[in-house]
């Protein structure tokens, strides 16, 4: 444990956890399909996004544990940044709200971390600048889906329109 804070120690392993099993989904994407079938072919470039994602996310998994404290705190900067824009691709091809959330969690856990590790001041600033950057770069990347896919959305609004 850098600081010996054992919560920060133990939300590091639960993001490094996770990004290393996706790591192993992105490398596997071009192989696979899995990514671009949840995402329904929204992103700008599919084929390049998900392995190179995976790469990003391996090493984001082995750098969560540097024993500089301000690489991991990029790193937290970067968590945050790229689960905003996964948040907001699920948002933005149309699928329920809640498979938002699961994203949405590692922004909180990066919030978290940079609290524990600097201040809470500067952890809103950190996260709303990276919350920023993942929008901004959703935007640029996922294409708008014309309708929802989720079918519980579909069926809500067709009982609105009746």
């Amino acid at each position: 444990m850098i600081n010996g804070n054992p919560i920060d120690w133990a939300l590091r392993v639960c993001e490094s956890i996770a990004f290393s099993l996706h790591c192993c989904i992105g490398l596997s994407e071009p192989w696979t399909g899995v990514m671009k079938g949840v995402t329904e072919g929204s992103l700008v470039y599919n084929n390049f996004f998900f392995p190179l994602a995976g790469i990003f996310l391996g090493t984001i998994a082995y750098l969560n544990f540097s024993s500089s404290n301000a690489v991991v705190i990029g790193v937290q900067c970067y968590i945050a940044a790229f689960h905003t824009g996964a948040v907001f691709t699920h948002l933005r091809v149309g699928h329920h709200p809640a498979a938002a959330a699961a994203p949405g969690i590692f922004i909180v856990l990066a919030f978290a971390v940079l609290a524990i590790r600097e201040s809470f001041l500067f952890a809103v600033m950190a996260t709303l600048a990276s919350v920023a950057v993942g929008v901004a770069l959703g935007f640029v990347l996922v294409k708008p889906k014309e309708e929802h896919s989720a079918p519980l959305l579909s069926v809500l609004e067709e009982q609105e329109s009746e």
